[in-house]
């Protein structure tokens, strides 16, 4: 089973379909246009997108790429229009999907969107019943430093949120999963924030891109793009304090399996860092300020 997370940052968020709530994201209409055909290419069993806030953007993404992916979660959620912006398109059948709110954020998105999660039941035909959570993880909010104490207090929180999920019951017949898996923006990882990355790691998940990374580059280094998913140097960054920060992988694939243990094999790499989008004015910049993991889940024998 491949997995795919992408956070595509088509951020345009805006106070009754109007007011701008957060700076928009530059470049949102061409890059949607070639997010579906680069979806298909990659090949994934189960895609998990971020920030997909607008309705009318995750029913175009679920409309081009329905042949291939006929089943999907996330196109319609309660509460405020914005929603979590998170979306799970399947080659497989989903049971059942349930949004979660997290129950610690910062106030000012709470007021708009609805950082949380979405959990789905996806029904593998190899690896069974698998729990697939997609989240987002808050960064620093509109004023904060995605590494200051508070930031990383509130994804801790967060984190925890997600454990209490995975190690609940799946609702179907009162089966438990056979694999979960937990994919998305973690705002944090092996260079950055780390004692956050570490409560994966503690509560038995396998990051699959670091169990098969056999050159364990530092990211710092410049020849190890491919193993990172934020880069100050992507054209898509800009503002002072983004492009700050120093290259680092907060975008990841963690997977379990029902008896707690870590699976074993597979692999994943990046993708989606070339600059493959036109934009115009022969400008081509990548799909977004994030870079996608792409994972095969699968074990040893």
């Amino acid at each position: 089973m491949q997995v795919l997370t992408l956070n595509t940052f088509l951020l345009d968020v805006r106070l009754f379909g109007r007011l701008p709530f957060y700076p928009p994201a530059p470049h949102v209409a061409p890059r949607l246009s070639a997010l579906p055909g680069a979806l298909g290419e990659a090949g994934a069993d189960v895609i998990c997108l971020q920030e997909v806030f607008r309705r009318p953007h995750r029913q175009f993404i679920a409309r081009e790429l329905a042949g291939a992916y006929p089943h999907n979660a996330g196109i319609r959620h309660p509460g405020l229009p914005l929603g979590t912006g998170l979306l799970v398109l399947s080659r497989h059948p989903i049971a059942w999907a349930r949004p979660h709110e997290f129950r610690v954020s910062y106030m000012e998105q709470k007021l708009i969107i609805r950082m949380g999660m979405l959990e789905c039941l996806v029904c593998h035909p190899a690896l069974g019943h698998v729990r697939v959570i997609n989240l987002h993880l808050v960064a620093g909010g509109l004023f904060g430093h995605p590494e200051s104490a508070r930031a990383e207090s509130v994804r801790a929180h967060q984190i925890t949120q997600a454990l209490e999920l995975a190690a609940g019951h799946d609702g179907c017949e009162g089966e438990e999963a056979d694999v979960t898996v937990i994919a998305g923006d973690l705002n944090a990882g092996p260079h950055t924030s780390v004692k956050n990355y570490q409560q994966m790691l503690d509560a038995g998940f396998t990051d699959i891109f670091a169990e098969n990374d056999s050159c364990a580059m530092s990211a710092t280094d410049s020849s190890a793009a491919p193993r990172i998913t934020w880069d100050p140097a992507n054209p898509m960054i800009t503002g002072a304090r983004p492009m700050s920060l120093p290259p680092q992988r907060i975008d990841h694939v963690f997977v379990r399996a029902r008896d707690g243990d870590p699976l074993r094999g597979g692999s994943a790499r990046v993708v989606f860092h070339e600059t493959r989008v036109d934009v115009g004015g022969g400008w081509r910049v990548p799909l977004s300020d994030h870079y996608g993991i792409l994972a095969r889940i699968g074990t040893d024998d």
